[in-house]
């Protein structure tokens, strides 16, 4: 009786999701791909080139009736989001995400704050970068926000503990260098955190098919995070608010982030908002690594459970008894310093990782080690300043 309830639930979710899905036209360009279609030109004008598929008069490649025809073809690739378009940057090829965004949310104003001279080159400062804002000349009420394009942080895969232990430092130094300035992110989740991974792949990657090449001339192949590092981003400011320094900060009722309620949001009850966001980034570890999410089919990774008592403290019930970002800061750092350069080094598992594919990962990855340390490279990645 319990199979068939999950199975009517989860037909529901898909019709659900169905009937959400936006109507298309005979080529399956929805609303959204006309929109941007539509800005083809305004768009080139400032320097950034679509894809095909979002040039006027584009026609398809493939026969749109025929799902995997689709599928292999470049432009049959959509876009995720349908406020977020990827573009080519004409003037040195970066592939960047233009974002749509409405003025009255205050999204610019928090993004822009931590990409003015103040800001833009602290390296403590981990919220993405905003290369430009466009306006637009037909919608006065909306911005475009141009930035990088980042791919999930879990793809591709961390391979060590070092490498996990460089994301968690820089989220938590990012929080706190937001809480430092008086801004609670609210909504950092793992949707809303992301990586800049340009460094480790000597071609430029697909942003929709990561795994091609961006010409769809092949797979794209990528060096690890310890020979090429990352870096990693807060993104999503449209919850972010700004509190004046020189008044008690205000409570704040919390929001549903990344699938998951903090418990002041369940009980109804308004929140130090700094509080929440402990939580929600204390939530996104245990979740994406400890436990793993169940909801997401993230099966989480083996090798941090030295991290699960501040991540406890992180996620208490009750928000006045977990850690400021400071607290948090000091103490990872106090348990990262007790951690043996093998410990760094060893193997960051999935959990559903295959048990007879185990030995031969584990010869590997001590061949590759060895080679690690003959280029010297630190147990915990280092990003390159940025200039």
């Amino acid at each position: 009786m319990n199979d068939n309830i999950e199975e009517n639930h989860s037909e529901q979710i898909v019709d659900s999701f169905l009937r959400n899905l936006p109507p298309v036209d005979a080529n399956g360009l929805s609303v959204y791909d006309k929109w941007w279609i539509k800005h083809f030109e305004y768009f080139k004008d400032h320097g950034y080139m679509m894809r095909p598929r979002y040039r006027p008069g584009w026609k398809p490649s493939y026969n749109p009736e025929k799902v995997f025809e689709k599928l292999d073809a470049e432009d049959g690739q959509e876009m995720i989001h349908g406020d977020v378009m990827d573009a080519l940057r004409m003037s040195d090829s970066l592939v960047v995400a233009l974002k749509l965004v409405k003025v009255s949310t205050g999204e610019t104003r928090m993004a822009t704050f931590f990409s003015n001279d103040t800001n833009n080159h602290n390296p403590r400062n981990h919220c993405v970068r905003i290369l430009e804002v466009l306006p637009l000349p037909d919608e006065d009420d909306k911005k475009i926000l141009v930035m990088t394009w980042m791919r999930p942080i879990m793809d591709p895969r961390f391979r060590t503990i070092g490498e996990g232990v460089q994301f968690f430092k820089e989220m938590i130094e990012g929080l706190q260098y937001m809480h430092e300035n008086n801004v609670a992110h609210r909504d950092c989740s793992i949707n809303n955190v992301a990586m800049d991974a340009n460094a480790m792949y000597n071609r430029t990657f697909h942003p929709i098919n990561t795994k091609k090449r961006y010409d769809w001339s092949g797979k794209v192949l990528h060096h690890s995070r310890t020979r090429r590092p990352p870096r990693y981003y807060l993104i999503d400011f449209g919850q972010s608010r700004l509190y004046d320094p020189s008044r008690s900060r205000p409570h704040e009722y919390a929001l549903r982030s990344g699938g998951y309620m903090p418990p002041e949001g369940l009980e109804g009850t308004p929140c130090d908002p700094f509080a929440t966001d402990v939580f929600l980034l204390g939530n996104l570890i245990r979740t994406s690594f400890l436990d793993g999410d169940p909801e997401l089919f993230e099966p989480g990774v083996s090798g941090f459970e030295f991290l699960r008592p501040l991540v406890m403290d992180m996620i208490a019930e009750d928000p006045s008894k977990r850690p400021t970002m400071d607290e948090v800061s000091s103490r990872f750092s106090q348990i990262v310093d007790r951690l043996s350069w093998w410990k760094l080094r060893s193997r960051a598992i999935k959990n559903s990782e295959y048990i007879l594919s185990k030995p031969f990962r584990a010869t590997y990855h001590i061949f590759w080690t060895i080679s690690m340390l003959v280029l010297l490279k630190p147990a915990i990645p280092c990003p390159k300043p940025l200039h």
